[in-house]
């Protein structure tokens, strides 16, 4: 029996979402041990995605099969041997052919940074210091990301991509009162290694007037670079939602929802 895992996480303590040979901080190597423990078997899970070491989902989804009959509540059962910062909401049977990675229509990503240095915002908000941003800037640049369709200058490892295609339907800004809070949105059908982080990188940039926008569409675009790497930190990064065409479900928690709001809008 195919079943899809519901989580969540916070990524500050781990090394990313993919288990692998040289730690076992990882959110896989967490989840698949607490259930093979759980389970009485070896049990493997397959993620819808990679996440960097440090970034957050305030939603994932994950599958894995198993055929026994359950005796138990496994929600409650599994989230009593997790660490507190990962929950599992749900585990849901599903069509055998059922894939969380490859059958994922859309994924959403946020990313939060302030510029006003706050203790309590550190684990997932990143901190710029700057004096002043413009927020009109920003949104000219979102508007020239969504105009984009290859994003091999906005991917970590772009020779190692068949190709690097995406297709990103929104690109938003939200902003609370003060101005000190900033939230971008990204939705697209896939993205790419450290996509999202470079995206955000080169609008703060622009954002800090350290950009024009002209040199900033010659970048994105290729035929400029920048002399110094600009990806953005990872503690910013929350995946947001993963939608399926027979599986679409609200996210539990979002610790920005009030402001993430037409009336935040920029």
């Amino acid at each position: 029996m195919r079943y899809f895992i519901h989580l969540a996480y916070l990524g500050t303590a781990y090394s990313g979402w993919q288990r692998q040979a040289t730690t076992s901080e990882t959110i896989q190597q967490k989840l698949e041990t607490a259930l093979s423990l759980m389970l009485g078997k070896s049990i493997f899970v397959c993620g819808c995605g990679r996440t960097d070491a440090g970034v957050h989902a305030m939603q994932y989804f994950g599958h894995f099969d198993y055929d026994e009959e359950w005796r138990f509540d496994p929600v409650m059962r599994i989230n009593k041997m997790l660490p507190p910062d990962i929950t599992v909401f749900d585990i849901m049977p599903m069509d055998p052919q059922a894939h969380s990675r490859n059958d994922a229509l859309g994924r959403s990503y946020i990313y939060h940074f302030h510029t006003r240095r706050n203790a309590y915002l550190w684990p997932f908000s990143a901190y710029y210091e700057l004096d002043k941003i413009d927020l009109t800037l920003i949104n000219d640049g979102l508007e020239l990301l969504k105009g984009l369709t290859d994003f091999r200058h906005l991917c970590g490892s772009p020779d190692k991509m068949a190709d690097t295609m995406c297709s990103l339907s929104e690109a938003s800004l939200y902003t609370g009162s003060n101005g000190d809070e900033v939230i971008f949105k990204f939705t697209a059908n896939r993205f790419l290694k450290y996509m999202v982080r470079m995206m955000v990188g080169r609008l703060i940039e622009l954002a800090a007037g350290r950009l024009s926008i002209e040199r900033f569409q010659a970048i994105i675009k290729g035929d400029d670079a920048l002399p110094y790497p600009v990806v953005a930190y990872p503690q910013g990064l929350h995946l947001f939602e993963i939608k399926y065409p027979y599986l679409v479900l609200p996210c539990r928690h979002n610790p920005f929802a009030d402001w993430m709001s037409d009336a935040c809008k920029v």
